[in-house]
């Protein structure tokens, strides 16, 4: 017998605007290229650059979403807290 909870059904974000979809990977390319930066200056938290500019490029990339969820693996509280960055980010994003 199982005693674990019951999963609640995964629930896929809604598609962003063409527009929105641009700017996200702007964006996510300059966290990225910042992150890149951070980790030979010692000014920049490379780090945490990288994992926002993934999160945000994650929000249009499913190809990304997935890789960065297997590289989270090892670290489940680390991924519920990028997960909630991206759907809190995309709620502000995808006003109805």
């Amino acid at each position: 017998m199982d005693l674990r909870r019951p999963r609640r059904p995964r629930r896929h974000l809604a598609p962003l605007p063409l527009w929105i979809r641009g700017m996200l990977w702007l964006v996510g390319w300059l966290f990225l290229l910042l992150g890149v930066a951070g980790l030979f200056l010692p000014v920049l938290q490379g780090g945490l650059f990288l994992v926002i500019g993934a999160a945000i490029i994650s929000l249009v990339s499913r190809r990304v979403h997935h890789w960065l969820r297997s590289a989270f693996g090892k670290w489940p509280r680390a991924w519920k807290r990028v997960e909630r960055f991206r759907r809190w980010l995309h709620g502000k994003l995808h006003r109805k």
